[in-house]
């Protein structure tokens, strides 16, 4: 149907079309701050100390020689600070049941990485340079460096089981007697890996002795969540404590947690000056988050004819030596296969390990690309087995329009996968592409070529697991400019601008004479943070509602000033205009000034949304890909993704956030692991952590679906950024399994994994 039809012949101006991000400009020059670049009068500088060891506790901590060098102010360790505790992935005032795990600095180590002190110095060069004076004593305890280690109960923790959380989950009616059914088994084990975001993490903070004032700068996902967390840690009121979100060099989850926050907090208060801390690479990879090593096993049950009537899921996930987010994530994992498929009966099993490693944390998508994985690898083997084809398979079982998520007992609303799986299949070719490689691989020996699809959803919002909102303001100012207050944290993936869309399309007032403001307690005002897909979505339709309040209480001043009646009048290109008359009457700046002079005052809206729904959001992606025989790595070929995104706020950024996931996921199914080291030690470099380039990636076209809008999205938007990173992996996984007539298992596929999969097919095939 047509735009103009869909949207009740509205025209749009600004929704629906390609814009810049806001600040693409400073970033491209150079010019963009980011935390790192910051500087405050009389700064110290700091060096994290970092356990050598996986497991044990510091005995003793001798720092007599990095005091005496010329620079230090001092240092701060696990044994002359407080024994406080916080948890790193707290959010809310109100979750009670996440354990204070963490101090700032921890006697008792639990990975080679934990904090155990940190130097201050007048300079980046002195404070290392103290750093490598200091010296520690350790009582070494014996450890554990993953799933066999602990599963088999070798203890990693002191005081602790094994197994530290569990969960289990039915969701539907169970049928009865399988009788008749086809069980189809599958498994998929995922490795740690790295967000690689370009911005290691950064914090400064500074400390006011005379006001009790503490002010953080940190690149953030949730300014109020870090104020919760370093007023309780800190022990002062919540008033005290500001935290002003910093540019953002990306996130992908690793910006949800506080690493530096505390650390930085506590050192600020002891010095009473200003302290910087930023984080080199190694450092963001071994003591932030990593997505946690994950084991995964599926048992389904189907018709003959592929319609999937029962499914077990088992999943354990590493949650590495402190246990975080793991507890919510296994949880959340839970809810991701009725986001597209309809499943008359699930059954979900998940649990939470501990071992001596890097903690696991949030992860773009949180959860759902590892629940993809599983399920998609169930249903190329149900398809396999049971001699049908893969999107046959798919079609018979994903969500229809109108149907409820069983999980959420919510209505999927206008989901629209089965269209994206249709549409995609013509546009990519897939079965033009199988006969192709079938003729392909039949005339040589060394490369092998297939095609693989992945589809995943997604959510849009917290609810109905909290009850969502969003609020903010959105005022007039004088030279007919607007200014919004709202909780916004930019990644750097275009927040800040698809917000100003919004409120510009309801104002008719070009975008860049929006204002918006990014975190920062003192200012902005209540919001969870961004992440769950839910700034759009939630945060977005608040910002229309400001906008659209505004433009009531504009023409009613207008009204008022005017004695025109209000039916009359209508915004347009930032001037009041009167039906039947070419001529604007007055201009927002106008209006602005000589509404401040009369009874119509200052013209501010505010607003508090609440959301209630939660729609599905999906996609369905499909790749090419070739693989060469001899030494074992994977070309991508050819890529589409089809996504059913709503109304597409901002449909270029909407096309990059989707070329940046596939390139992440390519990553996940073929090159990046986080490799455990007998000693406890983990990869701690790029140079090792194997990521794919840009010179690696296909030609990747994408194709957005806006016929299935939301009811309570902004203009009928649904969520993208997460959602796109989904179905990536298992679409290039299925495509090598499909050119190897593989069944692997284990990510990453790399060069390692097809090598010693072809050994072994040849050892058999000799035998």
């Amino acid at each position: 149907m047509p735009l103009r039809a869909r949207l009740g012949g509205i025209h749009l101006n600004y929704v629906g079309t390609a814009r810049p991000i806001h600040d693409a400009k400073g970033k491209a020059t150079g010019y963009t701050k980011y935390a790192g670049d910051l500087s405050l009068p009389n700064m110290a500088y700091l060096c994290m100390l970092h356990s050598k060891i996986p497991h044990g506790y510091v005995k003793a901590v001798h720092a007599e020689k990095a005091l005496a060098l010329p620079g230090v102010y001092g240092v701060y360790h696990c044994l002359n600070t407080t024994d406080r505790k916080y948890n790193r992935y707290r959010s809310s005032f109100d979750q009670a049941y996440l354990a204070n795990e963490e101090r700032a600095f921890n006697q008792y180590v639990r990975f080679v990485g934990d904090k155990i002190g940190v130097v201050a110095a007048c300079d980046q060069e002195t404070a290392e340079r103290a750093a490598r004076l200091v010296e520690v004593e350790y009582e070494e305890l014996p450890f554990s460096i993953g799933f066999d280690d602990t599963l088999a109960g070798k203890n990693c923790l002191e005081g602790e089981t094994p197994v530290r959380d569990e969960y289990e989950l039915d969701v539907g009616e169970k049928q009865g007697s399988t009788e008749g059914l086809i069980e189809v088994c599958s498994t998929m084990e995922l490795p740690r890996l790295h967000h690689a975001t370009m911005e290691t993490h950064a914090c400064i903070a500074d400390y006011d002795p005379y006001s009790d004032m503490l002010t953080v700068y940190c690149p953030n996902q949730a300014v109020h969540g870090i104020r919760t967390v370093l007023a309780d840690f800190l022990e002062m009121p919540e008033s005290h404590v500001r935290v002003v979100k910093a540019t953002m060099g990306g996130s992908f989850g690793a910006k949800q947690e506080w690493f530096l926050e505390p650390v930085t907090a506590l050192v600020a208060k002891k010095l009473c000056r200003p302290v910087k801390l930023v984080y080199s690479r190694g450092e963001a990879m071994t003591d932030t988050i990593v997505r946690g090593a994950m084991r995964m096993s599926a048992r389904g049950y189907y018709t003959p004819d592929g319609e999937m009537k029962e499914i077990y899921c088992d999943v354990t996930l590493d949650a590495g030596a402190y246990i975080g987010n793991a507890g919510d994530y296994v949880r959340a994992l839970a809810g991701k296969p009725t986001r597209c498929y309809r499943i008359p009966y699930m059954h979900y099993h998940g649990q939470v390990i501990s071992s001596n490693s890097p903690v696991s944390g949030a992860f773009r998508s949180w959860s759902a690309a590892e629940e993809a994985l599983m399920m998609e690898r169930q249903l190329d083997a149900a398809a396999e087995k049971l001699g049908m084809d893969r999107l046959a398979i798919r079609l018979k079982n994903v969500a229809r329009s109108g149907e409820e998520d069983k999980k959420l007992h919510l209505s999927l609303e206008d989901i629209r996968i089965g269209d994206a799986i249709t549409l995609g299949s013509e546009k990519f070719g897939w079965d033009k592409l199988k006969a192709e490689d079938a003729a392909f691989n039949a005339s040589q020996q060394r490369y092998r070529r297939g095609v693989g699809i992945g589809i995943g959803g997604h959510g849009n919002t917290y609810f109905p697991r909290f009850n969502d909102y969003g609020e903010g303001s959105i005022s007039l100012n004088a030279d007919g400019s607007m200014q919004a207050n709202f909780t916004l944290h930019d990644h750097g993936c275009g927040t800040v601008t698809a917000m100003r869309m919004i409120a510009a399309e309801v104002l008719k007032v070009p975008e860049d004479k929006i204002y918006m403001t990014e975190g920062d307690t003192a200012v902005t005002p209540i919001d969870y943070g961004c992440f769950a897909s839910r700034t759009t979505y939630v945060v977005g339709r608040a910002v229309q509602d400001a906008a659209n309040a505004l433009r009531k209480k504009m023409l009613h001043a207008a009204s008022t000033l005017l004695d025109i009646p209000e039916d009359e009048l209508f915004l347009n290109d930032s001037h009041i205009c009167r039906a039947g008359q070419d001529e604007p009457l007055l201009s927002f700046a106008e209006l602005a000034k000589k509404s401040m002079h009369t009874h119509a005052g200052n013209l501010t809206a505010y607003v508090s949304y609440s959301n209630v729904t939660n729609p599905g959001v999906t996609g369905a992606h499909f790749a090419h890909v070739e693989v060469d025989t001899w030494t074992g790595f994977t070309k991508v070929l050819d890529y589409l993704a089809v996504h059913d995104i709503g109304q597409a706020i901002n449909p270029g950024l909407c096309e990059a956030q989707i070329q940046g996931a596939v390139q992440m996921g390519c990553g996940a199914a073929l090159r990046e692991k986080m490799t455990m080291q007998k000693d406890g030690r983990c990869t701690e470099s790029l140079s090792k952590y194997h990521l794919f380039l840009a010179n690696d990636l296909p030609n990747i076209r994408v194709e957005l679906l806006q016929d299935g809008r939301s009811k309570e999205g902004p203009f009928g938007a649904k969520s993208i950024g997460e959602v796109c990173y989904v179905p990536v992996a298992p679409a290039v996984c299925g495509a090598v399994n499909d050119a190897l007539h593989a069944n692997l298992s284990v990510l990453p596929y790399d060069p390692d994994c097809i090598l010693k999969y072809l050994a072994e097919v040849r050892e058999n095939h000799d035998a």
